[in-house]
């Protein structure tokens, strides 16, 4: 597909369906830089209140996350601990590990330039892969090593309790990043004048159903939109 035709997918029509049955049509497009800082004042705003609500011990968010807390035992807080700082082992990692050049392709290769540049490519993305996941997995052996010698019980609560803390923030983060944009580029109409939506609210308590579907139109879109850059 030549770059010309893939600047018409920046956006799209989507069927809702369910089974064989299309039950709506909506018309989802890429945002604008406007409302991708929205969608990101938005999600930061509800990653703070759900901190706030997290470290509040008589909240309902705190019980259902620390419950159990003190029956833990020293590994599995310590288990907890590294599982939430898998993220920043993953940030570590990228800068870590070099990223290599992918060949060049000489102007108007033939086929089999072509065929072996791809497979190039496909090997350096596999190594990339190879290497940060092994430095994840030495870092988090890493780390676990480190807390095992730390004797003080309430200190490893501590560390386990702001663990899981900025995990469900930034889980929040990301769903409401996400779910914002598809919610703001998503019209009734091809010529994207009728927002599919009245609130952020109605589109989050919609049917998870739709929302995938929605979810994975956008995805694709932003896809096409990076293949488009390369």
């Amino acid at each position: 597909m030549g770059k010309l035709s893939k600047l018409f997918r920046w956006h799209r029509k989507v069927d809702i369906t369910e089974g064989n049955e299309i039950l709506a049509t909506v018309y989802v497009r890429l945002v604008g830089d406007a409302d991708f800082q929205e969608a990101k004042t938005v999600a930061l705003r509800r990653s703070k209140e759900l901190r706030i609500k997290l470290r509040d011990r008589d909240s309902e968010e705190y019980k259902s996350n620390f419950l159990d807390l003190d029956s833990l035992t020293k590994d599995e807080l310590i288990m907890g601990i590294s599982f939430g700082e898998l993220p920043d082992y993953r940030d570590e990692a990228l800068l870590q590990v070099p990223e290599k050049s992918p060949p060049e392709l000489p102007d108007n290769p033939t086929l089999e330039q072509q065929e072996e540049y791809e497979t190039k490519l496909e090997e350096i993305r596999n190594e990339r892969t190879m290497f940060i996941s092994d430095f994840i997995e030495k870092r988090a052996e890493e780390r676990r090593e480190e807390l095992g010698k730390i004797e003080d019980i309430d200190k490893l609560r501590e560390m386990y309790t702001h663990s899981v803390i900025n995990m469900r923030c930034t889980e929040e983060f990301t769903r409401v990043f996400r779910e914002y944009q598809v919610y703001k580029g998503t019209f009734n109409d091809a010529k994207f004048t009728q927002p599919a939506f009245d609130s952020f609210k109605e589109f989050e308590e919609c049917a998870p159903q739709l929302k995938n579907q929605l979810l994975g139109a956008y995805v694709n879109l932003e896809l096409t939109g990076e293949e488009l850059k390369n």
